[in-house]
C-alpha cells in the first residue's frame, strides 16, 4: 500500500484522486496549497506526491523545491500536474526537481501506473 499525498486546490479533483487510489488499497493525503502541502510532507513522509501546477498561495514548481530542501526524505517521488499545456512546463518541472510531469485531467490507469512505477 502506498501513501500518496495530492496537492491541489479543486476540490472535485482532490475528492475523484483520493477515491480512486482508495478504491485500490492505497492511502491519501490531500492540500489545497501550497504551504499546508509542504508540511504535510515534512510531517507524513508520503511515498509519492502529486502537485497541481498551479496554487492559489504558490506555483507548484516552488513547492517542489521547497519539498527538495526541506523534506524528511528529499528523494521522495513528485508528479507535476497541469491542466494546460504550457511552454516548457515539463522542462520547468525537472528543474525543480519534479520527477515527472503529466496533464490532467489524469486518467485512472495512469494515476495506478505512476503508482506502480514509482513505489514498490
Amino acid at each position: 500500500m502506498a501513501h500518496v499525498l495530492f496537492i491541489d486546490d479543486e476540490p472535485d479533483t482532490l475528492f475523484t484522486l483520493k477515491k480512486a487510489v482508495e478504491l485500490f488499497g492505497h492511502q491519501a493525503s490531500l492540500a489545497s496549497s501550497g504551504e499546508a502541502a509542504i508540511q504535510m510532507v515534512i510531517s507524513q513522509n508520503p511515498d509519492l506526491v502529486f502537485v497541481d501546477m498551479n496554487l492559489p498561495d504558490m506555483d507548484g514548481l516552488t513547492v517542489v523545491r521547497r519539498i527538495r530542501k526541506g523534506a524528511v526524505n528529499n528523494n521522495i517521488p513528485v508528479i507535476m500536474l497541469s491542466a494546460g499545456p504550457e511552454i516548457d512546463a515539463a522542462g520547468k518541472a525537472h528543474e525543480a526537481g519534479a520527477n515527472a510531469y503529466q496533464l490532467k485531467p489524469i486518467r485512472l490507469q495512469a494515476l495506478l501506473d505512476t503508482i506502480s512505477k514509482y513505489v514498490p
